[in-house]
């Protein structure tokens, strides 16, 4: 029988070498490289060449959520668990979006996550139904939000309605780069580009517009002039 090809990441080395000494004694599981952010992860993809990614969500550089995004984009057909020490309903959205096939938490048991991972390997999906269904929920209005927006010089992406909306809530980038799963520089950039599409040159007339067009309650705007 083949082994499954591991690569563990996550920022807490102590994590990593626990995570690797669960394995060592399964013969199917084999943990081909290790790494300490998803930027790190996303660089080794090519010559570890793992079918099986245990992914921490909340790292510096570049997120887990991010990094897994970016495997799947450029390799469809490995699989990635999603483990973290948070219970964050936002993250698991973010997760299943990013196209991760489970997410688990750090407590959970040796058995559990060995199960896990065989599951997974084996084509599985550890998802929550229930999640699915919310997540297919909010794509549908996204994309129906999408096709009736139409903004001057240009139209938001999806994402870039997400910003514009927690910008008129008076979110910081960093703020921003948190409940997004991405990296300060990758919200800063979301911000330049919403005042480039629409514009305008402040964060301020940005939550103004935000609000003018349905985008976020009234009440939910804040005064924000950072940029």
């Amino acid at each position: 029988m083949s082994s499954i090809r591991l690569m563990i990441v996550d920022d807490h080395e102590v994590v990593r070498l626990g995570l690797r000494a669960a394995f060592e004694l399964e013969p199917d599981l084999n943990v081909v490289g290790e790494a300490s952010n998803g930027a790190e992860a996303l660089a080794k993809m090519s010559v570890l060449a793992p079918a099986l990614v245990l992914m921490d969500v909340r790292m510096e550089k570049m997120s887990g959520i991010e990094a897994c995004r970016e495997i799947k984009s450029r390799y469809p057909d490995v699989s990635i668990l999603m483990i973290t020490s948070y219970t964050d309903d936002e993250a698991v959205f973010a997760s299943m979006l990013a196209g991760a096939s489970g997410y688990l938490l750090k407590n959970l048991s040796r058995s559990e996550l060995l199960r896990a991972i065989r599951l997974v390997a084996s084509g599985q999906s550890l998802l929550d139904p229930a999640l699915v269904k919310q997540a297919t929920t909010r794509l549908i209005t996204l994309a129906t939000a999408g096709s009736q927006t139409h903004v001057p010089g240009g139209e938001l992406t999806e994402r870039e309605r997400e910003v514009l909306a927690l910008i008129a809530r008076g979110f910081t980038n960093k703020l921003i780069a948190d409940a997004l799963y991405v990296t300060e520089k990758t919200a800063r950039n979301h911000v330049s580009h919403i005042l480039e599409k629409l514009g305008l040159a402040r964060r301020s007339e940005a939550a103004a517009f935000a609000v003018e067009h349905k985008l976020v309650p009234p009440r939910e705007q804040r005064k924000n002039e950072e940029y």
